[in-house]
């Protein structure tokens, strides 16, 4: 990005901690503003920023980006815009980060404080799936009580209303500490382009539905969610490719980070035959498009055998 748009180019780091601002600065970036929306990393990153040198401009500032405007962005109009993206907030939800970070560009580039013909760091951000089941999740957040919702004879109704919704909602979970199988490959559901500002969704159909093939029999309970971050690489290092921009994939698959997991409203038992039918997954997944107003993104599931 640096290369491309040049060192005194104004970057700005909306992610906490500034972790993509020092990279920035060590790299020779002259015009870096780095937003921490509250005080704790603070001390460090400018501990940090003043071992580099003090040869460039570089501030931080303690705000909401929505907060921000044109006077405390060095150059006022960012050029490169960074995130990790970590939010101390969203800690641990690799999607809601995603959305948030997303969002966030989105929203300053319409109040003109990010350039049209930004570079965004990351470039974009796939959202995978894998259908699993996992007996020992939908035990632990799913319905209190026996068939009537009693517990020692006290209705737990209330309770469930609201405790028995993770069909509706996320919970973000150290998958690796539960025990759960795969049933499907991983699968791509949509992408978050950060320097278009667009969601597409990975439908080879264009109906919105993304899908991916059962390929183990078992009883399909839940989705896991993660994302592959792409970033903007030179050619030797590069794993992806598009329109000769060469790409770098960072995933927070792994075993250190949590996941977003989504109970299947009906689970469903796929069979060997099945599997060997083609049975196949399908996810929709929508965004902005909550009639209520109240969830950023929504899923819808179906299977087919």
């Amino acid at each position: 990005a640096l290369e491309k748009k040049g060192m005194d180019a104004p970057l700005l780091d909306l992610s906490d901690m500034g972790i993509c601002a020092l990279i920035a600065a060590a790299a020779g970036a002259t015009r870096v503003t780095s937003i921490e929306s509250s005080s704790g990393g603070i001390p460090a990153l400018a501990a940090t920023i003043a071992q580099i040198g003090n040869n460039f401009d570089f501030q931080i500032i303690q705000a909401q980006a929505d907060h921000v405007t044109h006077a405390y962005i060095l150059g006022e109009i960012a050029e490169i815009v960074a995130a990790e993206p970590y939010f101390e907030m969203l800690e641990g939800w690799s999607l809601q980060e995603a959305l948030n970070y997303f969002y966030l560009v989105r929203s300053m580039k319409h109040r003109e404080l990010i350039s049209p013909t930004s570079i965004s760091i990351p470039s974009v951000a796939i959202l995978m799936a894998v259908v699993v089941e996992c007996e020992d999740f939908c035990k632990a957040y799913g319905q209190v009580g026996d068939s009537k919702e009693k517990v020692v004879d006290f209705d737990h109704t209330p309770v469930n209303f609201f405790g028995n919704r993770y069909h509706t909602y996320d919970v973000s979970l150290p998958v690796s500490e539960y025990k759960y199988k795969a049933l499907s490959d991983a699968f791509c559901v949509a992408k978050l382009l950060y320097d278009e500002v667009k969601i597409e969704a990975a439908d080879e159909k264009c109906d919105g539905w993304s899908s991916g093939k059962i390929t183990r029999p078992g009883k399909c309970q839940g989705v896991i969610f993660y994302v592959d971050y792409l970033c903007r690489v030179s050619k030797e290092k590069a794993t992806h490719q598009k329109d000769g921009v060469h790409y770098a994939s960072i995933t927070t698959s792994s075993a250190s980070h949590r996941q977003v997991v989504r109970k299947l409203q009906s689970p469903t038992i796929v069979t060997e035959a099945d599997v060997q039918k083609g049975a196949t997954f399908f996810c929709k997944a929508s965004f902005d498009d909550d009639i209520d107003g109240i969830e950023d993104h929504c899923f819808a599931f179906k299977i087919v055998k």
